[in-house]
């Protein structure tokens, strides 16, 4: 009985699964970069935000939907803490081959014109 345990636990591991994909992940150190990534590749945009303080990143130029997929957006806060900061987290998928940009910018949402910060990638998909 053993050896047949030991056989099929033997058979499973030579079994070629495929790999994991990575999610790749950038951040404000990667502004203004050209990055390039595969079809059915995701990535996510991990940007500080503080929520409390009204100021929010919002998508002002929404990358080609032929090229780039807009996935998800979450805010996470990394304390308890009142007025205490976090992260903005945005995921995009490749879902074409081409070129394409996405613009980020950091303001309120009722004051457009009070611009903190502007994050720009340039996407090339493979």
């Amino acid at each position: 009985m053993k050896k047949i345990l030991w056989l099929a636990l033997f058979l499973l591991s030579a079994c070629d699964a495929p790999p994991i994909p990575t999610l790749a992940q950038y951040t404000a150190s990667d502004n203004g970069k050209t990055i390039g990534i595969a079809r059915d590749q995701t990535f996510t945009i991990v940007l500080a935000s503080n929520a409390s303080t009204g100021f929010v990143w919002n998508l002002v130029l929404e990358p080609d939907a032929a090229v780039l997929d807009f996935v998800s957006q979450e805010y996470a806060t990394q304390s308890s803490a009142p007025g205490a900061g976090g992260t903005e987290t945005w995921e995009f998928k490749a879902v074409g081959v081409g070129v394409t940009q996405l613009k980020l910018q950091y303001f309120r949402p009722f004051d457009a014109k009070n611009i903190a910060g502007e994050f720009i990638l340039n996407v090339e998909v493979k």
